[in-house]
Order: C-alpha cells, then structure tokens, then sequence
C-alpha cells in the first residue's frame, strides 16, 4: 500500500507543479513535471509503468491544462515507449549524460505538442520549447536522485514486485 501512496503522491506532486501558478514571465520556462515522473516511474519499473500509463497521465495532463484531447496523452506515450525500448542502456549512463537525453526527449516532445497546435489552427513558435527541455533537463540529475532515494527508502522494488 506504501508502494501505490509513493507513486501516487509523485504524480499528484507532479500535476500540481505543472498548474502551479506562475507569473507570466516565467510560464514559457517551466519544466515539464509530468513528464520527467513517468520518465522516472518507466525506467525504475518499465513492466509497471509503461505505455497506457504514460497515455492515462497525459489524459489527465489535457484536462488540467485544457488542451487538445489527446494531444499529451499521444506524446507522453510516445516518449515513454521510447524509455522502455532504451531503458536498460540508458539506466548505465551517469547523470549528466541521462540529462542530455531528456533535454532532446522533451524537447521532441514539445516539439511534437507545437505541430498539433499548429494542425489545429494554433500556431506558436518552436523556440518556446527550449526552455521547457533545458529547465527540465537542468531538474533531472536532482529529480532522479530524489525520486531513487525515496523508492529506496520505502522498499519499492520488493513491494512491486512481490
């Protein structure tokens, strides 16, 4: 029961920093929380945590932010299936270098969000992205090692997979 609270208050955490309120300066500049937990939850158990989870937070993340139906939900779980094919090399790079790849994992990402808005008759720039992806990669080493620590701390493996 440890184990479902843990995942459950590390998404609840992660939609509530993403609706956060900001001051208008900085909303272009905000990372994508979501995004970095599921990449986090799919790497630490991608059997658990895989596509359709990626696609129910997205659901979730289009209703809290009114966006598009769907428009999260096909990109989350694009990214996420992605993680689960490279899951086993990535976990071997350090830190650093896990940064570098979410930095151009969530950059596709919001790249990918920018051409829906754009099919749908909202276009925006593209270097709105940049920020996100490089603010999220910045977050990532400190995000990984937290969320590791946590696990650890509540025995989330045995209680997983037991």
């Amino acid at each position: 029961m440890k184990a479902i609270l843990l995942v459950l208050s590390t998404f609840f955490l992660a939609f509530w920093l993403s609706i956060l309120t900001m001051p208008d300066w900085s909303l272009w500049a905000r990372p994508d929380w979501v995004l970095l937990v599921l990449i986090y939850w799919a790497l630490a158990f991608p059997e658990r945590f895989g596509v359709w989870m990626a696609a129910l937070a997205g659901l979730l993340q289009d209703n809290l932010l009114g966006s598009f139906l769907g428009k999260h939900m096909i990109v989350y779980a694009l990214i996420v299936a992605v993680i689960i094919v490279m899951h086993q090399r990535f976990r071997m790079y350090e830190l650093w270098h896990q940064a570098r790849i979410i930095f151009f994992l969530v950059l596709s990402a919001h790249v990918l969000m920018l051409f829906i808005d754009w099919l749908m008759g909202y276009p925006s720039p593209l270097y709105l992205a940049l920020p996100t992806a490089l603010l999220s990669a910045l977050i990532w080493p400190w995000l990984m090692v937290a969320l590791r620590g946590l696990r650890r701390y509540f025995g989330l493996m045995a209680k997983i997979h037991s």
